[in-house]
């Protein structure tokens, strides 16, 4: 017997060529949102890794800040005038003796 040319053969062929185009479309789809989510997740943690990097920075930074306020204060002082007089200078109190080593 021979196929009658025409009617349900063709519409049957569009209806599968119909579905598997949108399958490949949604597959196509779904790989494409799978790697779009390893892309931020891996960007989410190189973020976090940085954010604790400049949070530890941050803390160096202002414990050295902390430190420079304390050398300034130490410099307005009678004592740091005194060291620095007796060690880049060289001078000494009247009373003072100096003994050095031959």
């Amino acid at each position: 017997m021979e196929k009658i040319k025409g009617g349900k053969g063709r519409k049957r062929n569009r209806v599968t060529t119909g579905r598997r185009l949108s399958w490949i479309l949604s597959v196509a789809l779904v790989v494409i949102l799978s790697i779009q989510m390893v892309n931020l997740y891996n960007r989410y943690v190189s973020y976090r890794t940085k954010e604790a990097s400049l949070r530890e920075e941050l803390m160096v930074q202002k414990n050295r800040r902390q430190d420079l306020k304390d050398y300034e204060k130490y410099t307005k002082t009678k004592e740091y005038t005194e060291n620095t007089a007796r060690s880049k200078l060289g001078l000494l109190y009247d009373n003072e003796i100096v003994f050095k080593e031959k």
